[in-house]
């Protein structure tokens, strides 16, 4: 099974595709929680995508695709944005209270396998949740 969304880069898309990609999950045999950790680290991760990649613009394409297959779940978030190296992500510390930092901990917490990809003309993030452990 496999579904594809296609939408800008406006945060006014994020609750919509991240409640299409939960009730995806649900239909594939996620539980509730793992569910909700996969719109979760989606909303993170378009929020991102939005934010740094982008600069805040809200007509820039992204493509949001959700296959189930041999019970694990992935998502694919491909953009046309600038490019992006996780490895520079400084990470918060424990009790550390500013902005920025928190989604690639969720992301990469709450998920079983996730991959960035440098695109000659943007990025292709790859994030995979096992529904059975």
């Amino acid at each position: 099974m496999k579904m594809e969304w296609k939408i800008t880069s406006n945060p006014a898309n994020l609750r919509e595709v991240r409640k299409a990609v939960e009730s995806f999950a649900k239909s594939a045999g996620a539980p509730v929680e793992a569910a909700d950790a996969i719109g979760l680290v989606l909303n993170e991760a378009l929020a991102n995508i939005i934010r740094h990649g982008y600069n805040d613009a809200t007509d820039r394409p992204i493509i949001v695709t959700a296959e189930e297959s041999e019970g694990k779940i992935e998502l694919a978030l491909r953009d046309w944005a600038k490019p992006f190296d996780p490895a520079k992500v400084k990470y918060k510390c424990d009790g550390e209270l500013s902005p920025g930092g928190i989604g690639m901990i969720c992301i990469r917490k709450l998920m079983d396998d996730v991959t960035f990809e440098r695109l000659a003309d943007g990025m292709l993030l790859r994030m995979t949740k096992k529904l059975v452990h």
